[in-house]
């Protein structure tokens, strides 16, 4: 795997490097000569050494589609990735990174079951599931971290079930929310986390989110619990 330097971006035109065979690992990894066109230069200059280290790292210690990969390497990108928000809402760089720079990860992270998902682990953006395989990463640890603790990130990446019905609705843009849903939910089975989020959901369509402190979100959910 080459390991490129410099941050670029994927212009829409490349999406079409996005393909079953990369899914697949037939192709392994696009040369420039079928890149080189359909790049553009980031807004600023961002080396990705750093990121390599972290992803070869994660590659090392855990075992092919580890769920638990997610929690590890989500601190250590966003770590590695200095960005923005207005930066990072860039689809043209994540899409850049999961497809011409580091289509090994995706591969590894994610068993190729559906091509169509597959396929947006390569070019949605967004925080589901089936979204880019490093910008989901990094804009949860965007959302949860405080200054240099991402506790918060670790906790709610803990349970695929929990991260899923949390970070597939809007409401996880609210870190209190969040946390509160962490704190009540974290361990819980799939099913009951997922009845609270619709509950959850009902109450905020009428309920102001941005007026609602962590410990009245805590009542709330404890609440729909009993």
């Amino acid at each position: 795997m080459i390991q490129l330097p410099r941050l670029l971006r994927l212009t829409n035109d490349g999406q079409r490097l996005a393909t079953p065979a990369l899914a697949s690992g037939e192709t392994e990894q696009w040369g420039e000569a079928s890149w080189g066109d359909v790049v553009e230069r980031f807004v600023r200059d961002v080396p990705l050494g750093p990121l390599h280290k972290v992803l070869d790292g994660v590659l090392n210690r855990f075992q092919a589609f580890d769920t638990n990969i997610d929690g590890a390497l989500a601190p250590e990108l966003h770590r590695a990735l200095r960005l923005t928000r207005r930066e990072a809402a860039d689809l043209g760089l994540w899409r850049f990174l999961t497809v011409v720079a580091r289509p090994d990860y995706v591969r590894y992270r994610w068993e190729n079951k559906s091509w169509q998902t597959m396929r947006g682990r390569f070019l949605r953006g967004g925080t589901r599931p089936d979204s880019n395989a490093l910008g989901r990463l990094w804009w949860i640890a965007e959302l949860t971290h405080s200054d240099r603790d991402y506790s918060l990130t670790e906790r709610v990446l803990r349970s695929q079930s929990l991260a899923n019905a949390v970070f597939g609705r809007s409401f996880s843009f609210y870190r209190p929310a969040v946390a509160a849903i962490v704190e009540v939910l974290g361990v819980e089975a799939a099913e009951e986390v997922e009845r609270s989020m619709v509950l959850l959901t009902r109450w905020l369509s009428v309920t102001p989110l941005e007026g609602l402190s962590f410990e009245q979100l805590v009542a709330r959910l404890r609440s729909f619990r009993s």
